[in-house]
Parts: structure tokens; C-alpha cells; sequence
């Protein structure tokens, strides 16, 4: 037993010797060289990849916490200089005819310090006048007189220190205020005027001004108000709550690929930061993908009551189509009275929804445009479904077109009561629903659709 001892004592001893050999040689390896060589070699790795695949990249860019972000496509170049291309308010104030984009070609280089710096190191308008320490000048504000930021200006960095590349995305921090930022590689054969426009185009999908409000949808079911999205700056706070006293702002960049906070955030023990636009015009988070952004439930969106809902008589179906002939050939032959249009609002003096028919008629020999408007409510069925059932009150005009001895166009009342049947609401999208498509319950064929 002594000798089965001894043998087991001396195979831990040789093991121990072997992997004492092996840490000292990793050690070796990496500390054999000097500061000044991996510095050198981080420097020529970061170089190498901005420049790799056609050097092209998109830069989300922020330039203090108080501004929204803004998107910019860069291209590096072997030879040091680098095209920069962006599209914003800012830019507008550098074009002598205006416009937001801009495209300008100056230098780059990375340089070392503690690590591996990205610089911008000559100036390139587009860019730097972020970094510049002028007065800023809101072109969108009414009013931008009460803060000289001479001296300080946006405060935005032109120098990044390079922390990490990962799956062609590059992760910065400005080098003097700190500020993450993000760049992720693009195909090369992108055109740069294309592309931000489209960002531009895709941001103002985004929000809506005339929806007042949104909501982040949280996996427990709890809801935080979303105002100001067209804005980039959202005013948010949880649902219920007093919308002053818990206000947060959070800044925003949109991109083509969807929406990111300036930094993750908390709300309710959720952490999130980015959210990927889906087919249905919904925002995704990309951390728990649990978390949405939407404008709620569409029936209650309908019934927003600063809203005005236009049918597009064009996509009418079904029995919807058949009445609206039947009217515009009855007006025709009244006072050669022509149907204008159909609209949903909310009357608030009357302290009621209403279905409003928009006529011109000739008055006195000179046509005129009439109103006739007919009150309504709404009945909430289940979050996408809606009634609107006809109280029978009408305005002197609508009485004018419906009675018997007058305008005698009955279909006006019959298409009304068409809508107090149960229908299923449904947008393009769930977080901008300017447009509404109402489907019968049972009769697919009833089709009308609504646009703001």
C-alpha cells in the first residue's frame, strides 16, 4: 500500500512540474513584447479592418446626452482619407440651398495613446461641427435665443478610442467626453446619397406627430407612455403614473435596422437598449425579445379624439361600395350636388363622435361646399375590433340630404348603419397606424379603409 503511495505522490509531483513549465511559457508569450510593439500592432489591426471590404461603415453617432443620435456612412481608405456622408437639420445650416445632406472627403488616421484612437485629424464640415465650439442654432426652433453655447457647442467627439470589433461591428468611446459609439460595416457598393436617405425616410416612419402617444409593452405586462418619438427624445413614464414627476428622457437613433437608446435602460427590471423593426411596423427588442414598442390597441387609436379618419373611398368593398354608388348618383341629380368625401371625428362641442359626409351643392346658383354630420358612438369588442353604431341625431344638413322630402338618399343612413356591425381593425403598421382597414366580421367582403 506504501509503494502504491509513493507512485501516486510522484505522478502529482511530475504533473505539477509539467504545468508549471506551461504557465510560464504562456506568460512568456504574452508579455515578450513591449508596449511600444502592441500598441504598433493594435494600431495596424484597426487600420486593417476599417480599410478591409471596401471600407465602408455606418457611424451611430452621438454627440452630448441631451440630442437625439444621428446616423453617418463613413468610407476608409488606404490612403488616409476618408469620405464622410450624413443627413441631418444640422447640415442644412452649412448648404447654401438648405438641403440636410452633405458628403465631404478629408482625413483619418489611427493613432496611439494609452490604446489605439481613431482620429479624424482635418476638418471635415459634415462631421466636425459637432466638435466645433460655436453658438448652436436650432433651424426647428421657434424660438433658440435664451442659451449661448459659445464655447462649448454640441460638445460632440471627433477622437474615439477603439475598444472591441465583433461580428463587423466596431465599439468606440469618445475620447473626451466618453460617449459610446458604434459603427457597423456596409457593403462596399453602397451609394451614399441612397443610404441616408433612406435612414431619413425609415426615422420619419417612425413616429407620428398627429399619434400622440406609444407604449413600451414590458414581458409582465406593465406599460411605460411613449411621447415626443418624432423627436428622437422621448418623454417616458409608467402607464397610470403622474406624467410629471415620473418623466424620464431617453435619446434615440433610428437606423435602417430599427431603433437604439443612447445607453441600456431600466424600466420595471427590464433592461433594454436595441429594438429591431418587424414586418409589422413593430419594435422588437434585440436583448429579451419580449419587449415592444406599439401605439396600443387599434380601436383605441381609432378613437383618439384629436384624430380625423378620411375613407379612402378608392379601397371601399363589398356593401360599402354599392351604397357609395348609390349616393353619388342620388346627389348628382340634387341641386347637381357632388359627394366630396367621408370622414370620422370627434366633435368636441357637441362632446361626441361623428360621421361627417363632405358635399358641394349649388346654393343660389353658386356651388358651395356642405357638411352633413351624423353623431355616433363607439363600441370597444376586443383590442382590434370596433363598432360604430349610429345614435339617429343628424345635423340641418344631413336632414336636407336623408328626408324624404328633400335629398331623399337613404343609402347616406343605410351606409352608416353598415359600420355598426362588429369589425376587425388592422394597419401597416403598429407603431405609426395612420391608416385603418375595417373588415366585417363574417362578411370579409365589407372593406373600408380610413387614413389620417
Amino acid at each position: 500500500m506504501r509503494k502504491y503511495f509513493n507512485i501516486f505522490l510522484l505522478t502529482l509531483v511530475a504533473l505539477a512540474s509539467v504545468t508549471m513549465v506551461s504557465c510560464k511559457n504562456e506568460t512568456e508569450e504574452i508579455f515578450d513584447q513591449d508596449a511600444i510593439t502592441r500598441l504598433a500592432n493594435a494600431k495596424q489591426y484597426f487600420t486593417d479592418i476599417l480599410t478591409d471590404q471596401g471600407g465602408k461603415w455606418k457611424m451611430e453617432y452621438y454627440a452630448n446626452g441631451d440630442e437625439p443620435g444621428y446616423v453617418y456612412v463613413m468610407t476608409f481608405r488606404n490612403n488616409g482619407s476618408v469620405t464622410i456622408s450624413g443627413e441631418n437639420k444640422w447640415i442644412s445650416q452649412l448648404n447654401p440651398d438648405g438641403s440636410t445632406y452633405g458628403s465631404e472627403t478629408s482625413l483619418w488616421d489611427v493613432i496611439t495613446d494609452n490604446g489605439p484612437v481613431l482620429t479624424f485629424n482635418s476638418y471635415n464640415k459634415y462631421f466636425h461641427l459637432f466638435a466645433d465650439p460655436d453658438d448652436i442654432t436650432d433651424p426647428e426652433a421657434l424660438d433658440d435665443s435664451d442659451t449661448d453655447e459659445t464655447g462649448i457647442g454640441h460638445e460632440g467627439d471627433y477622437e474615439f478610442d477603439l475598444m472591441k470589433y465583433s461580428g463587423d461591428t466596431l465599439y468606440m468611446s469618445g475620447k473626451k467626453y466618453g460617449i459610446n459609439v458604434i459603427m457597423t460595416r456596409l457593403d462596399g457598393s453602397i451609394d451614399d446619397r441612397e443610404y441616408m436617405d433612406q435612414t431619413v425616410a425609415q426615422a420619419d416612419s417612425f413616429f407620428k406627430k398627429v399619434i400622440p402617444q406609444v407604449y413600451l409593452n414590458l414581458p409582465n405586462g406593465k406599460r411605460w407612455v411613449v411621447k415626443d418619438g418624432y423627436t428622437s427624445i422621448l418623454t417616458m413614464y409608467p402607464e397610470g403614473s403622474d406624467s410629471i414627476t415620473t418623466a424620464e428622457k431617453h435619446n434615440v437613433i433610428i437606423t435602417l435596422d430599427g431603433l437604439s437608446f443612447m445607453n441600456p435602460n431600466t424600466f420595471d427590471g427590464y433592461t433594454v437598449q436595441f429594438f429591431d423593426r418587424q414586418a409589422d411596423g413593430s419594435l422588437l427588442c434585440r436583448n429579451d425579445h419580449q419587449t415592444t414598442i406599439t401605439a396600443g390597441p387599434l380601436n383605441k387609436v381609432f378613437a383618439i379624439q384629436s384624430l380625423t379618419w378620411k375613407a379612402d373611398t378608392s379601397q371601399m368593398g363589398g356593401a360599402f361600395k354599392a351604397k357609395l354608388h348609390e349616393i353619388i348618383n342620388k346627389l348628382s341629380g340634387y341641386n347637381s350636388s357632388k359627394f366630396l368625401s367621408l370622414q370620422m371625428a370627434y366633435d368636441s362641442k357637441a362632446n361626441s363622435y361623428s360621421i361627417i359626409f363632405n358635399i358641394r351643392s349649388k346654393v343660389k346658383g353658386k356651388q358651395v361646399p356642405l357638411t352633413a354630420t351624423f353623431k355616433v358612438n363607439y363600441e370597444m369588442i376586443n383590442d382590434n375590433q370596433l363598432k360604430i353604431k349610429y345614435t339617429g341625431e343628424m345635423d340641418d344638413n344631413a336632414h336636407f340630404y336623408v328626408d324624404a322630402d328633400q335629398g331623399n338618399c337613404p343609402a347616406i343612413i343605410e351606409l352608416i348603419e353598415l359600420l355598426g356591425n362588429t369589425y376587425t381593425l388592422s394597419t401597416s403598421s403598429l407603431l405609426a397606424p395612420t391608416d385603418m382597414r375595417f373588415v366585417e366580421d363574417g362578411n370579409a367582403s365589407n372593406t373600408i379603409y380610413w387614413r389620417l
